[in-house]
């Protein structure tokens, strides 16, 4: 890579390229910057004649990073999240100190329980924090985090391989799938004594793994239905206390209902356990470092295996 060499680097031009990047278009970047179009790709021509490399690969229908590209975003990614940072110092109303707020994203599958101990851990350890939860799609939440409306997501998903380069992920916890319903139906499948085939309402397991034939017919040794699947966990939750046949889902779900004892359980074997993640941006904001830091993620012995 030739780089000119310059006392500064044109940060318009490096503003241009950025907004580019996290919306995916030239048209949505000029609209959002409330400039033509033509000023856009000028700055990003001139920002990669400085690098000596093209930054995008331009299509008719999409604008995707060169490898170049998704290096020089990491960097920019940095720059623009200090720069939000100060401003953020700079409009505190008390004093201009450090405007301490978490802003996390929840995909919609992800288990309410999990998420409340999740939060309730902020309350309880740093109660000058304020929290801004949002919930969405995981696509829908991570173009949020790219643009640095957000600190964080929980999600059961994997960043894709292609996002590796400006994102970092840690596993905050498992729970184990189970098979769970009113008593009376989860005591007759142990007695093997089922009344009828039993419908089933299942979690739609992230591994795309086959849960009824592979783990839960076997294990029961009865009949059982498949009459609806989905990733929405608080919803798998009201079927399994609805008496209407078994929810499959993560433990973690239920784990209220567990404890009132208006459901039971039976753990499927050797079924892979559902994972949770947060994901954030490699560059960590700076109201998250420090001596008087907020711990992004509790540690993750204070959230498995629910």
């Amino acid at each position: 890579m030739a780089v000119q060499q310059m006392e500064w680097l044109n940060f318009r031009h490096l503003y241009a390229f950025w907004m580019v990047a996290r919306v995916g278009s030239f048209t949505r970047a000029a609209a959002e910057m409330r400039v033509a179009q033509s000023a856009v790709s000028a700055q990003v021509g001139s920002l990669e004649d400085y690098v000596g490399e093209r930054l995008f690969v331009r299509t008719h229908r999409v604008v995707e990073l060169t490898p170049v590209g998704r290096r020089l975003l990491g960097y920019a990614n940095a720059i623009f999240s200090q720069s939000r940072a100060i401003n953020a110092w700079l409009d505190d109303d008390e004093g201009m100190r450090e405007r301490r707020i978490v802003r996390m994203g929840v995909v919609g599958g992800s288990s309410r329980n999990f998420v409340f101990r999740l939060l309730t851990d902020y309350v309880d350890k740093a109660p000058d924090v304020q929290l801004s939860v949002s919930t969405g799609s995981y696509a829908e939440l991570y173009a949020m985090l790219r643009r640095f409306e957000l600190d964080a997501i929980v999600t059961l998903d994997l960043p894709k391989k292609k996002d590796m380069i400006e994102v970092s992920y840690q596993r905050l916890g498992e729970s184990r799938m189970c098979i769970v319903a009113v008593p009376s139906i989860i005591r007759g499948l142990r007695r093997k004594r089922p009344v009828g085939p039993i419908d089933a309402f299942k979690f739609r397991h992230p591994y795309e793994v086959d849960i009824l034939e592979k783990y839960v017919r076997p294990q029961l040794g009865v009949d059982v239905t498949l009459r609806m699947d989905t990733d929405d966990i608080p919803l798998l939750r009201f079927f399994a206390n609805s008496g209407k046949g078994v929810a499959i889902l993560p433990r973690v779900g239920v784990l209220e209902d567990l404890e009132a004892g208006t459901v039971e359980a039976i753990e499927i074997q050797r079924c892979p356990e559902v994972l949770i993640y947060g994901i954030t941006m490699n560059q960590t904001a700076p109201a998250f470092e420090g001596a008087d830091a907020v711990e992004l993620w509790p540690r993750e012995a204070e959230t498995s295996n629910p």
